[in-house]
């Protein structure tokens, strides 16, 4: 395997075995970060989340679609550590277009149903534009949906 393909799929490792993450939104100049619940939902290449409409989350996301989410795996039995951040935009979902996200979060997270199925509760969808993958060691890898994509390691 080349080095884009082992990145690849360990982002897909572990947007398949995690099921928390930390999500940051941004608008103006107010950062905001949560943990949050997530889906990934294989046959669409997305992550699903959760939340109340009422929240600074949701607030920031309806007005930039830009954001970061935080995995990592503690790594345990023979598994390294790694964590990885991706990038992508967020959807806020209508409601008359939100069953069949809510019914995958809702059956990847039975435990959470008061988040997930409650009132008041937006369903969020987020596309993956690129990724960067860090193991123990510190090495870093990227990963981009879009051809020619150059991202800066640094951040």
């Amino acid at each position: 395997m080349n080095s884009f393909t082992e990145t690849y799929a360990d982002v897909l490792y572990l947007l398949q075995k995690e099921k928390l993450c930390s999500l940051a939104t941004s608008y103006g100049d107010n950062p905001h970060v949560c943990l949050m619940n997530f889906t990934y939902l294989v046959e669409e290449d997305l992550i699903i989340l959760s939340s109340r409409t009422n929240t600074t989350k949701v607030l920031h996301m309806e007005k930039n679609p830009s954001v970061a989410l935080l995995l990592y795996s503690l790594g345990g039995q023979g598994e390294e550590s790694k964590s990885c951040t991706l990038y992508g935009k967020a959807t806020i979902l209508p409601a008359e277009n939100d069953r069949f996200y809510r019914e995958a979060h809702h059956k990847n997270h039975p435990a959470m149903g008061t988040f997930i199925t409650g009132e008041n509760i937006s369903i969020i969808i987020v596309r993956i534009e690129h990724a960067a993958l860090s193991d123990q060691a510190d090495h870093v890898q990227t990963w981009s949906a879009a051809p020619n994509f150059k991202h800066d390691s640094s951040t």
